[in-house]
């Protein structure tokens, strides 16, 4: 009965160590101005995307958003490479969590959208492209790769 018990319970950690291990995957996406983004993708169709390297096990309690693992393409724009001020180009239906104790803030790009195209984008013939010194890291949430402004891909 020892032995059925001890397998029993050995097999009960194994599958816990296996679920951890699949709600844990996460990639990290470097910027060209040396920032990462972490891509959380959680059991459930849950994704978090943190600024800097995220390694906990729990939901973050600093600036982070809340979207789904979906296909669509989100991008995180730094302008001259300050790094407090981050703007995030994604869904209307995605969640930007901002703590207060922070040093930078998340801002949704179309919250102030006229504003910030005239900001970060200039037209060129009928297409509008992101100016020079700006920092883009262009994530897609499904597939799990980024993109720079080099045009570099990350997987």
């Amino acid at each position: 009965m020892k032995k059925i018990l001890k397998f029993f319970l050995f097999l009960v950690i194994i599958i816990c160590i296996l679920f951890i291990w699949y709600d844990q995957s996460r990639s990290f996406f470097k910027a060209t101005n040396g920032e990462y983004i972490t891509m959380w993708k959680r059991y459930g169709g849950t994704c978090y995307l943190i600024p800097g390297k995220y390694y906990g096990i729990t939901k973050p309690d600093d600036s982070y958003i809340e979207t789904r693992n979906k296909n669509e393409y989100v991008d995180f724009l730094w302008f001259n490479n300050k790094s407090n001020h981050l703007l995030y180009y994604g869904n209307t239906e995605d969640k930007i969590y901002n703590a207060n104790k922070a040093d930078f803030t998340i801002n949704n790009y179309l919250d102030n959208k006229q504003k910030n195209d005239s900001l970060f984008t200039e037209k060129k013939e009928h297409y509008s492209h992101y100016k020079k010194g700006v920092v883009r890291l262009s994530i897609n949430i499904l597939e799990s790769y980024a993109s720079d402004e080099t045009g570099e891909t990350q997987r």
